[in-house]
């Protein structure tokens, strides 16, 4: 990867902040400055510092990059880039990320989005995660530039909005942004991350943003589909080239290309070459896939099937929830009780009724918490479990 930061032009900026900006010659410098062939654990944060010693810590030797609380598992030097999985679903896993697979994801994100030289993508995403390295990869393969902010927060971010051409949210954020537009300019928002609620896609279209839902994991270093630029703004996403998906076991997606990773730290190299995800899925006939929601998650209710992220972006189409997580409780009756624990200033009664008018009556929450703040994983996804265990210590 070296060689991306000596082939760009060595005048234009690589990572800008709100205080001062760093060309790529001075990129070049930082980094060459910081290798090093031993291993290394890192849990950078979003500073030019932690963005430099990652960018070193690929070129130079092996680097696990993990989020907090994990800092403790072990370094592997098998590949140039370990990232940790969200852990929503279980114990995290070290992903092993070779060369090959972020070149593979970066020029085919560059494919697929024509992005190029002239972009500036924001970032506001965590680096211990690939949806925020998966930006640096990019902008490095292009020789674009990165605009970085310490977090997010929606009005500095809704500003930072109108200096570049690229960015990425989660569903949460999207939502945040809504009410600080219109934005013109954008070349493209990508939406992934999780459930986006129904009708936000729409509300962002109206204000001038140009969302593209966006599928993809850390097995695969980040996107391996998203909406054609260009295409009517729906909930699916085309695959990228050189990627190929299909729908297996039961209805989970499978994926094969040379973004996915040959397999987890500690472990032997995948011999299949088609990775099978947790998530269920369909194809559309021009090839698009739809994300249906995790198997892992399914609720079973009085033997019916009930996909707990439909519930959910369904419930956070109305205007004053936040967030929401749907999940099963031990029933006697039912086998599972489908519960909706939420945020936001809402009643119960309100959101029976919208529940109500837009789901079949199964997947209708039976039971209702609201509470100030959903437990999270160390990277922010939704702790599954976490919710669970909140829900039976509340009924003592």
């Amino acid at each position: 990867m070296i060689e991306w930061l000596t082939r760009a032009d060595a005048n234009r900026p690589f990572l800008v902040t709100a205080e001062r900006s760093w060309s790529y010659r001075e990129t070049l410098e930082e980094v060459t400055g910081r290798l090093s062939p031993e291993p290394r654990v890192l849990s950078p944060t979003l500073d030019p510092l932690s963005v430099f010693e990652l960018l070193a810590g690929i070129v130079g030797g092996g680097v696990t990059v993990t989020g907090p609380g994990i800092e403790t598992l072990p370094v592997t030097g098998s590949a140039p880039l370990v990232v940790f999985t969200s852990g929503s679903s279980g114990a995290p896993k070290g992903v092993r990320l070779t060369m090959s697979n972020l070149t593979a994801a970066a020029r085919a994100s560059a494919s697929h989005l024509g992005h190029g030289v002239e972009d500036t993508w924001l970032l506001a995403m965590p680096l211990h995660h690939v949806g925020g390295i998966s930006i640096l990869i990019r902008q490095v393969w292009t020789g674009g530039a990165v605009r970085l902010l310490p977090g997010f927060e929606p009005t500095e971010f809704a500003a930072a909005l109108h200096e570049v051409t690229m960015a990425s949210v989660v569903p949460t954020m999207l939502t945040r942004l809504i009410e600080h537009g219109p934005y013109q300019g954008l070349r493209a928002v990508l939406v992934g991350g999780g459930p986006i609620p129904e009708g936000l896609l729409e509300r962002a279209v109206e204000i001038g943003l140009a969302v593209l839902p966006s599928y993809g994991m850390t097995e695969t270093f980040g996107q391996v589909a998203t909406l054609r630029p260009g295409t009517p703004v729906e909930k699916k996403a085309h695959p990228l080239p050189g990627i190929e998906l299909a729908i297996v076991d039961n209805g989970r997606i499978a994926v094969r290309g040379d973004q996915v990773s040959p397999g987890y730290a500690g472990e032997a190299d995948r011999k299949d070459p088609w990775f099978v995800t947790g998530d269920l899925g369909s194809i559309d006939p021009d090839g698009a896939v739809r994300v249906l929601g995790r198997a892992d998650t399914v609720i079973v209710t009085g033997g019916e099937n009930v996909s707990p992220e439909h519930v959910e972006s369904t419930l956070m189409g109305h205007p004053r929830v936040e967030t929401v997580v749907a999940v099963g409780l031990p029933d006697p009756e039912w086998g599972q009780q489908l519960s909706a624990v939420y945020v936001g200033d809402v009643k119960e009664d309100e959101l029976r009724a919208w529940a109500a008018e837009r789901l079949p009556g199964f997947m209708r929450p039976k039971r209702w918490m609201k509470v100030d703040r959903i437990p999270s994983t160390t990277l922010g996804k939704p702790d599954r479990a976490a919710v669970v265990r909140l829900c039976l210590d509340a009924d003592g």
